[in-house]
């Protein structure tokens, strides 16, 4: 066999971002450990992304060739009819890529798409429907409660469409949660296979914790009112007595001011860098995720499986993905009622200090670091492939 023929055999998987968020949440890491796990089986990955999206930390392997509208970003009813022709230019600049980069390269190429809304899946059904795709497969990874959506039934039928492009068996559905694969699996009358969250490269051992044994709570992530920015501004301006000191850690973005109850109150940067986002998670002792039951119900939280793979104690809502998650593993003491700041400060101090729950979450660390590593999802990827044979 040539070296042109070994290398056409071996799949091509493409990670289709249209949309980079300014660089926010778990876009950029998310995709940075899938090259990793791609690496790790010896496949070849390309990662696609807009033109002009002024970030500074995008890795230099990163194509930037997609069009770089914002198909996400409100407006009116004209602007939101402008966005077809958006889509429609998305929708050619996928196509230039496959038909230089893709179509031909390899017996199977795979194109993964893990953040999405209708107009860009919209966008990709039309590439596909102006390419060979005889040589490809098309993977979408659902991680929102799209089955309860109002547009529900637009995503149900661009799936159809994609599946009835695709060669038979090409056309893969996934999540990162078995309820919400469950749900979903429901809703589109698909099989839904659940992936691990890759991004959890955390190794908190060789840090030390704080200087003045203060017990650091820290709120992560961007403040949204869906990650309960109401609740963490009415702990911080509760009327509470504190048996000892308690830093509270959160984003500029939350403006939240310091109060005169004792408790104090750290805000840093919105946007971290890895290093310091894996920083501060190693100097924390109690993460709080005081998620809407409502937005969370199944679908997952990267923040809380980062948290307990670095053996982080995280306190979490319930009826939430996250509460389902903690009771797998009998920790029912973190799943709290968020609505008195007294209560709640209370738990903080008792289970920072309780070695019942320090041994629980060192089991659970376990399962999740052989369950949510790149290994792991490195062979869920190669065992995807083998069933599609």
């Amino acid at each position: 066999m040539s070296q042109d023929e070994g290398q056409k055999s071996s799949p091509i998987f493409i990670s289709l971002i249209p949309h980079l968020m300014g660089g926010e949440g778990h876009i950029i890491p998310y995709h940075q450990a899938v090259n990793q796990a791609i690496k790790k089986i010896g496949w070849q990955h390309n990662i696609i992304i807009p033109t002009d999206h002024n970030l500074n930390n995008i890795p230099s392997q990163w194509c930037e060739c997609l069009s770089p509208y914002d198909l996400e970003a409100e407006g009116n009813g004209w602007q939101k009819i402008l966005r077809i022709q958006q889509t429609w230019e998305l929708s050619i600049t996928i196509v230039n890529y496959l038909r230089n980069k893709v179509i031909n390269q390899s017996d199977l190429s795979i194109i993964f798409l893990e953040r999405f809304i209708h107009l860009q899946l919209l966008a990709l059904v039309i590439a596909l429907y102006l390419v060979p795709t005889k040589n490809l497969s098309v993977w979408l990874l659902y991680r929102r409660d799209t089955h309860k959506d109002k547009t529900k039934f637009i995503y149900k039928w661009l799936n159809n469409l994609v599946k009835k492009r695709l060669s038979k068996g090409r056309f893969k559905l996934l999540t990162d949660s078995d309820l919400l694969g469950q749900s979903l699996s429901n809703y589109f009358e698909e099989s839904v296979i659940v992936m691990p969250i890759p991004h959890t490269d955390i190794d908190c051992y060789s840090m030390s914790i704080t200087e003045n044994d203060d017990i650091v709570c820290w709120w992560p992530g961007s403040p949204r009112e869906e990650k309960g920015w109401e609740v963490i501004n009415n702990l911080v301006n509760s009327d509470v007595k504190l048996t000892q000191n308690i830093c509270l850690i959160a984003s500029e973005k939350s403006k939240l001011e310091v109060p005169e109850n004792g408790l104090k109150v750290k805000l840093v940067e919105d946007n971290l860098s890895r290093d310091k986002y894996h920083s501060w998670f190693c100097l924390t002792n109690i993460i709080l995720l005081p998620y809407d039951a409502e937005a969370y119900g199944e679908r997952t939280s990267g923040i809380f499986t980062e948290s307990i793979i670095a053996g982080k104690i995280s306190l979490v809502t319930p009826n939430t993905w996250m509460a389902y998650e903690l009771l797998k593993y009998n920790l029912s003491e973190l799943v709290i009622d968020w609505q008195e700041g007294q209560k709640v400060f209370d738990i903080v101090i008792k289970v920072s200090k309780s070695p019942i729950i320090k041994d629980k979450i060192k089991a659970m660390q376990t399962s999740y670091q052989q369950f949510h590593c790149l290994d792991n999802y490195g062979c869920m990827i190669q065992k995807i492939i083998k069933e599609m044979v």
